[in-house]
């Protein structure tokens, strides 16, 4: 199983290319950044059960402090591919129903073409109505518009010249170029909730799975279950479907003690049953207040890892 790390990064933590070259000397298999556009100053923490999910409105927002500053993750990552070789990079989690198609297609193909196709391109659909209303459309509407951006995007990755003409994206035939180097294109995975409609996406136009521990509960191959069967369901061969499952907690929430944070890290035996649900990838977190700690929890989730060999 490869381990990979998610890093919340912003413009008060150690930067992506001060966080990046300990990761590869560490033998991870890949870093992974978040997207958040921007964040409206009356959003509402919703998809929280903790201190957050208050319910309530004020210019403070009532979310985690990371999210007013967070960095472009696709940026981050060309800084990243320009300063590794075998690291791995991804979006955990993107937004791409929040960007212009055309301009994200070749966006990512760039990066992809740069780092040699190591780019994983891992999405969601979003949980801030605000955010999506500000970017062009409802949330009501942000599972068919991703959708319908992901069709586009494809297209434009996949045929010489392309064209679309949907409800939510529009354009003419058109070339783009750089195609990206990974064939037919980056690994698409979708990081949304267990639930049916997810499932149907997973194969209807993604690559693979991205769960999160803390959403799952112990119900992981359960829902494993379930998108195989909605894979055979659909005539695709569920082991075409990779899994990768975040288990952050151990980063989360800012800078803590090293006795925190070791007791939050899931134990030998916890990845050793993610494993056998079929998860061939796991990305673990590590905080990034400071580049000491920083090292130091890395080195203690590389020991983790190869507690596994």
């Amino acid at each position: 199983m490869d381990v990979g790390v998610v890093l919340n990064l912003t413009d008060r933590t150690p930067s992506i290319v001060e966080c990046a070259p300990p990761l590869e000397e560490r033998r991870f298999e890949s870093v992974w950044l978040g997207e958040h556009t921007h964040l409206p100053v009356d959003s509402v923490f919703r998809y929280s059960t903790g201190k957050y999910a208050t319910g309530k409105k004020a210019r403070d927002g009532y979310v985690p402090d990371f999210y007013k500053r967070m960095p472009d993750p696709y940026v981050s990552l060309a800084a990243v591919a320009s300063i590794t070789t075998g690291l791995r990079l991804g979006t955990c989690i993107a937004l791409p129903a929040e960007h212009n198609p055309i301009e994200l297609a070749k966006r990512i193909a760039t990066l992809d073409t740069l780092s040699g196709g190591r780019f994983a391109f891992g999405i969601g659909y979003g949980w801030n109505p605000l955010e999506m209303r500000n970017n062009g459309f409802e949330y009501a509407d942000r599972r068919a518009v991703m959708r319908e951006k992901i069709a586009a995007m494809k297209a434009l990755w996949t045929q010489e010249t392309a064209g679309y003409d949907g409800k939510h994206v529009r354009f003419t035939e058109s070339w783009s170029y750089p195609k990206p180097v990974t064939k037919p294109h980056p690994p698409i995975l979708l990081g949304a909730a267990p639930v049916r409609a997810t499932f149907e996406d997973v194969v209807a136009f993604a690559d693979g799975w991205i769960p999160v521990r803390a959403f799952v509960g112990d119900r992981l191959t359960e829902h494993v279950a379930e998108l195989r069967r909605t894979a055979v369901e659909a005539g695709r061969d569920p082991d075409t479907i990779q899994i990768s499952l975040v288990d952050s907690e151990g980063a989360m929430g800012g800078k803590k003690s090293r006795d925190e944070f070791t007791a939050r890290l899931p134990g030998k035996e916890t990845l050793q049953r993610y494993a056998e649900a079929g998860v061939g990838r796991v990305i673990l977190g590590a905080p990034t207040t400071d580049l000491d700690f920083y090292r130091w929890s890395l080195d203690r989730l590389a020991a983790l890892r190869d507690s596994l060999a």
